[in-house]
């Protein structure tokens, strides 16, 4: 496992929300399958969560929860999923989804079907300006909260 500029995550390759001494705030990566599918990734290069120190361990329940309230207020979703494969980037992120109770796409494992048939083109991405105000929402939503775990937009 490698870390530095092959890493997305420790290259700093997609935009940050938000962004503390421990984590980073972002969208999901172009094609978004759902606007609104937002990730937490360690600012430290980790494989999962067995390797998270203990100042990250007591951050990540209470930021994981807040990101979840957030998307859920901003989508208007009914419930929000939480997943972490680090299979394909091997780098601690963790997705939170949100799951809409009128598109069957978004159910469980129909949701995995719905990511590989948009990363294969065969189902349209969410509009990219859509994904980008629902991510920008969701960070001003969090913004106030996570404050309290030394979060603040990125300096530009």
């Amino acid at each position: 496992m490698s870390a530095g500029p092959t890493c997305p995550f420790c290259a700093c390759a997609q935009r940050v929300y938000l962004e503390s001494e421990r984590w980073m705030l972002l969208r999901h990566a172009d094609p978004v399958p759902i606007a609104g599918w937002m990730m937490l990734a360690s600012r430290a290069h980790r494989a999962g969560l067995d390797e998270l120190s203990a100042a990250e361990q007591s951050e990540l329940g209470p930021v994981m929860s807040a990101i979840a309230r957030a998307v859920r207020e901003e989508t208007g979703c009914t419930r929000t999923y939480v997943i972490g494969f680090n299979e394909a980037v091997r780098h601690l992120h963790l997705h939170v989804i949100p799951r809409h109770p009128d598109d069957p796409t978004t159910t469980s494992w129909a949701l995995a079907d719905r990511y590989r048939a948009t990363a294969r083109g065969e189902t349209p991405p969410a509009a990219a300006a859509e994904a980008e105000r629902r991510a920008v929402a969701v960070a001003a939503r969090l913004h106030p909260v996570l404050r309290a775990f030394g979060f603040e937009p990125p300096a530009m």
